[in-house]
């Protein structure tokens, strides 16, 4: 039998308030829970994503895509992200690609609006 050794299975201590007792929760989540968790997280992250080109003071659609890629994915290597920004500007170009976030971002606040309206006002979050 294979085992793990002491270094792969060190787990480390959290460092951040609540990091512990957000993983007792995820953990106790059903697969398809958790599935729908990181769904809704992804959506998120589109919408902020969004949000963060329009603050941006940018003009420029591909610095505005590259603002994108770079805030979503920070561990990706220069190369990496000019690989992307080319087959984006290849494919669709930058502007359609911008046009497209948007309008998903829309989606998504509006469905996050939403679902705010579900809960009672008094519920914490």
């Amino acid at each position: 039998m294979d085992t793990l050794s002491d270094s792969a299975a060190y787990w480390p201590p959290f460092a951040e308030p609540g990091h512990a007792e957000l993983e007792l929760a995820v953990a106790a989540m059903s697969p398809a829970d958790r599935l729908a968790r990181f769904w809704r997280m992804q959506e998120i992250a589109v919408a902020r994503s969004w949000a963060l080109v329009e603050r941006s003071g940018l003009l420029d659609p591909m610095a505005r895509v590259e603002l994108v890629l770079r805030s979503r994915y920070p561990e990706w290597s220069d190369a990496e992200v000019d690989r992307l920004l080319a087959a984006i500007r290849d494919r669709d170009g930058a502007s359609v690609w911008l046009d497209r976030l948007q309008a998903r971002s829309a989606e998504i606040k509006a469905a996050l609006d939403r679902d705010r309206g579900d809960r009672d006002p008094t519920e914490r979050r």
